[in-house]
């Protein structure tokens, strides 16, 4: 599949304010009643314990084309893949915050492929700083513990690339806001992500005991306070509201290489799949992500939920793919 990349990407096309409100699709229900903060924030958080309404739909489509870059090294990777996309200044502005959303929520090192590749999220903190981001922040909620930041190489990565990377394992992180869905009614979300300019998802694709493989819309759960609602309640279409709520302004995936068993916390058999997936549609980027594991994205069913949610397409023969050799 060839995509035609004659026309500029325009940061208005896939960007805007990324955030599909669920009230906007038509869902209404009842689901997790959860109040808004009442703690003061920590260092790196955000104040805000206003409940917030949900973002509102963007105009027009959000595309379903994919870049994939292939090769191994990671910021040959990323500056192959964002250039197939018309550059980092299409997405990135003089002055804004960016907030990047890694995987690192287990305690495995690089080699042990269970969390993002530390350089490759160096490798887009530097692009950010080079378009004129005032800021890059690299945040996770690790069910493992805060020691996942530093185990992963993330922390060190990022800030000797010129970004700030930190958990956010505290309440004061995350702000209530209404998602009006059938499993998802308000909820408890990053605030860094709701005040972010830019907010760019990059989740490693891996294997995981539950949702049998993670991608980017699982990937967004490290970004809300009660995790545990998900698991209790209907997992897979609490994520698939979730991403309904707030899709990123760049998904980023990296497929270099990722545990195939044992998931998600390893460490497991590691598959080389030697890609890095970029794309606007979550659901299109999953569905691609599954096929490259070797699962039929009809066979996640987080996956069918948001297609039916219209988060987007997951008709593998309807999304268009430019790959780029690294």
């Amino acid at each position: 599949m060839e995509m035609d990349m004659g026309k500029e990407i325009t940061r208005r096309q896939f960007l805007g304010g990324v955030g599909i409100g669920l009230a906007a699709l038509g869902l209404s229900g009842c689901g997790v009643d959860v109040k808004p903060n009442a703690t003061e924030p920590t260092s790196g958080a955000v104040s805000n314990a206003v409940t917030s309404a949900a973002p509102a739909v963007t105009s027009g489509p959000v595309s379903s084309a994919l870049v994939v870059a292939q090769g191994t090294e990671p910021a040959s990777l990323i500056e192959k893949g964002l250039a197939a996309l018309g550059g980092i200044g299409q997405f990135v502005k003089n002055g804004d915050v960016v907030v990047i959303k890694p995987n690192f929520s287990v305690p495995r090192r690089p080699e042990e492929a269970a969390t993002t590749n530390p350089q490759l999220v160096a490798a887009v903190v530097k692009q950010c700083l080079s378009a004129g981001a005032k800021e890059v922040r690299v945040i996770d909620f690790p069910f493992s513990g805060p020691t996942c930041l530093n185990n992963s190489g993330i922390k060190d990565a990022v800030e000797e690339a010129g970004g700030t990377a930190y958990n956010i394992n505290e309440e004061s992180y995350f702000q209530n806001v209404e998602m009006g869905g059938q499993i998802l009614n308000s909820i408890l979300f990053s605030t860094d992500v709701l005040n972010a300019d830019v907010f760019i998802n990059m989740p490693i694709l891996k294997n995981h005991m539950m949702a049998r493989v993670t991608m980017s819309m699982k990937n967004m759960m490290g970004l809300v306070w009660d995790r545990g609602y998900f698991h209790s309640s209907d997992l897979n279409q609490a994520i698939a509201e979730l991403s309904a709520y707030r899709k990123a302004d760049l998904i980023i995936m990296d497929a270099i290489k990722g545990i195939i068993d044992r998931g998600p916390t390893g460490p497991g058999t590691i598959k080389e799949w030697d890609q890095v997936i970029f794309g606007f549609d979550p659901v299109a980027v999953d569905a691609y992500g599954a096929n490259l594991y070797g699962i039929d994205p009809n066979e996640i069913a987080y996956i069918t939920a948001a297609a039916k949610l219209g988060v987007g397409e997951m008709d593998l023969s309807k999304i268009t793919v430019q790959n780029v050799t690294a």
